[in-house]
């Protein structure tokens, strides 16, 4: 009977251990997002887009914004605006012909590039709050934070 009281810290130490894997699994950030619902409903800022060949940091992200809703898409090009359509369901994304303004920006704008890159978009997904746009044939990846 004298070892009794140790039985019941021990028993305890064991069951919280028992249970910390399960709990911790809960703590990790959501898996990949590819549910078209993810990306609707939120103003994108491009942060970067990854190539092959290089990495092109957004200067200024909330001069390049994207938003998808009801099958049209809002975007803002640095100093010009505009949209189009697009076609979206789970895990694939692609955009008909973008319209926009064509005021002149500054020299070093990085309106075309975010344009270009656009059109060549066809798959997404969402990790960690980080929206991923895929170009076409494995050419890069877009990268979107959530607008403030």
């Amino acid at each position: 009977m004298k070892h009794l009281p140790l039985i019941l810290p021990l028993t305890l130490l064991l069951f919280c251990a028992s249970i910390l894997p399960v709990t911790g699994a809960h703590a990790k950030s959501p898996a990949r997002q590819t549910s078209a619902k993810a990306i609707m409903g939120t103003t994108w800022m491009w942060s970067s887009t990854t190539t092959p060949m290089e990495t092109i940091e957004a200067e200024v992200p909330a001069r390049y914004t994207i938003a998808l809703e009801d099958g049209r898409v809002s975007a803002r090009f640095d100093c010009n605006r505009g949209g189009g359509t697009y076609k979206l369901s789970d895990g694939t994304l692609s955009f008909g012909m973008m319209m926009s303004t064509m005021m002149m920006c500054a020299p070093d704008s990085q309106d075309l590039v975010f344009k270009r890159d656009l059109q060549f978009v066809t798959t997404f997904y969402v990790e960690d709050g980080v929206l991923y746009l895929g170009l076409d044939d494995g050419a890069g990846t877009m990268e979107f934070r959530p607008a403030p």
